[in-house]
């Protein structure tokens, strides 16, 4: 199933090897340095999944994912990260999808997106 994945995640070189990886896939991809940046595009654009990381500058992790949540609760998330033991919690397990420990293994990643979007229905159209 081709899909539309927003990545955001504030290591350029850890950004673009994860779009590239699902481009190859054959999805759209778009990019975001940061939390703030894919909030507002986040307002304007239907995306059918959300891969983050969690530690990154202008707006943290949870803030994100809470802001994230509110706009599109049914949103599947990817939460990338080097941090494992901050994202125990779970106040923010509760809105996430899966997890990806850096470094993570690219077929992992391909593999994850494939069952996430093959069990999660389409995102409706904002009103």
């Amino acid at each position: 199933m081709q899909a539309t994945i927003l990545v955001v995640e504030d290591n350029r070189l850890v950004r673009e090897l994860v779009s590239n990886v699902l481009r190859l896939e054959g999805h759209e991809v778009v990019e975001a340095c940061d939390g703030v940046i894919a909030l507002e595009m986040l307002q304007t654009v239907r995306f059918d999944l959300v891969i983050t990381d969690f530690v990154m500058p202008k707006l943290k992790g949870i803030k994100f994912l809470e802001q994230l949540h509110a706009l599109q609760p049914r949103m599947p998330i990817i939460l990338i990260t080097g941090y494992q033991s901050a994202v125990s919690g779970t106040t923010i397990v509760d809105k996430v999808t899966d997890v990806l420990a850096k470094p993570f293994d690219l077929n992992v990643l391909r593999l994850t997106v494939r069952r996430l979007l093959d069990t999660t229905p389409p995102q409706r159209p904002k009103h």
